[in-house]
């Protein structure tokens, strides 16, 4: 490794001195730090008291807490991290129904039109999700409303500037915390982010597994029926268009999340009438590359993230992903799918999106069409001029251990597994 490649010292997270320092003062009191209740009542007084029910919250957010306590080995700073996560979310969460409450008129919309990305880690989801997101008929969820999507107190109608301004700091917090971490995911305020983070506001969503090793939560998660989230989901679609209407130019949302991967057929079932883009590139390079993510995100919140036990978590979990959507298409033969290579993707972009357009049915104007080739083709470059690295031994992994995992995608898609794809 050289100064120009991520760190593959995985038993050694970068951490800057004033964390350091915060780490080594002491652990503090982590039951009352999650405290499900104690939480709830904070959110309620930062979102203005409201009374509204927290019910549908209370029962994955304990499950989420007691697994965070036990299993999670969080550092101090860590907890600091995932409280205050918690704690932003039931925030949102209140102020968001709160405005459902106050203008009923927002869920009799029309329910959105939705281009969804259901792809695995790593297969070209994020370059394809922003391509699409480039088109002004696309209505997308940059990075700063997806972490403050309703209104601030005090916030002119319109006005979303204080919004950005707070996404811009988180992004700049997280380069000096993380500084390898956009070479491994790029992130960027006004740059469209996945909209798990507004399946998060039912604290039902991979992303606590994602930033933290949380088993018993995970597997909690995994036996539960998503599709009350996803109807969240979809109402909150609704708030953000009520809020955001734009010009009118915007025809349908482009949704896209690995998450979505393993709840497809929920998400199916709640957008009906979405166009499903699936996502492809070989597992044997993908699978290192996702571990390498996923090792990144939990160093964040733990001094001791273990790569192997990592890895082996996602490799699992990205085997049911893939099981999942294999289900979820066999048991809706007459939806709108479509296979899209990342090969083919990075080769020819213009293609696969007129390709994509011509499945959905949606209007591809030429200034949407001028823009999302122009996307395509000067993609910024988020790295700060490092190379992301990976390999599977580093994890303990071996190509065995993904061909088993693998075997019914494999198989299903005739795919040919090079590993030059």
């Amino acid at each position: 490794m050289t100064a120009l490649s991520t760190n593959t010292n995985y038993k050694k997270p970068y951490r800057p001195l004033p964390i350091k320092i915060l780490n080594g003062l002491g652990m503090g009191n982590v039951h009352k730090q999650f405290d499900p209740d104690l939480l709830m009542a904070k959110a309620r007084k930062q979102a203005g008291g409201t009374e509204l029910s927290s019910a549908p919250l209370m029962r994955p957010l304990k499950l989420l807490c007691s697994s965070l306590i036990a299993e999670a080995n969080l550092s101090p700073f860590g907890r600091i991290v995932q409280q205050t996560r918690l704690k932003g979310l039931l925030v949102n969460r209140l102020r968001l129904d709160a405005l459902m409450a106050k203008h009923p008129d927002i869920l009799a919309q029309p329910d959105p039109d939705v281009i969804l990305i259901a792809g695995l880690a790593r297969t070209g989801t994020t370059f394809l999700h922003r391509a699409l997101s480039a088109d002004p008929g696309a209505r997308t969820l940059p990075s700063w409303e997806a972490l403050a999507p309703a209104p601030l107190p005090g916030e002119p109608a319109g006005d979303t500037s204080k919004r950005i301004a707070r996404g811009r700091s988180a992004n700049k917090v997280m380069k000096w915390l993380a500084p390898d971490f956009t070479a491994v995911h790029p992130v960027s305020a006004e740059a469209p982010e996945e909209d798990i983070l507004l399946l998060d506001l039912t604290m039902m969503s991979q992303t606590a597994e994602a930033v933290s090793y949380v088993p018993s939560y995970s597997a909690w998660l995994e036996r539960q029926d998503h599709r009350p989230a996803y109807a969240y989901l979809r109402d909150v679609m609704k708030v953000l268009q009520w809020l955001r209407p734009g010009k009118g130019r915007a025809t349908h949302w482009v949704l896209k999340s690995p998450h979505h991967a393993e709840q497809l057929g929920a998400a199916l079932d709640i957008f009906p009438k979405a166009t499903t883009l699936i996502t492809h590139r070989d597992p044997m390079v993908t699978t290192a590359s996702c571990s390498s993510l996923m090792w990144h995100t939990h160093a964040l919140s733990t001094d001791t993230p273990d790569a192997v036990t990592i890895a082996h978590h996602w490799l699992r979990k990205s085997g049911v992903m893939a099981s999942n959507t294999i289900a979820a298409r066999k048991a809706n033969p007459d939806r709108k799918f479509l296979d899209i290579h990342y090969a083919d993707l990075i080769k020819d972009p213009s293609s696969i999106i007129k390709q994509i357009y011509a499945a959905h049915g949606a209007p591809l104007r030429a200034e949407g069409a001028s823009a999302v080739v122009k996307s395509a083709q000067n993609r910024p470059d988020h790295t700060g001029g490092k190379k992301h690295v990976y390999a599977l031994a580093d994890f303990g992994l071996t190509e065995q251990h993904v061909k088993k995992t693998f075997a019914q995608y494999y198989e299903y898609y005739q795919f040919a597994g090079s590993t030059s794809s």
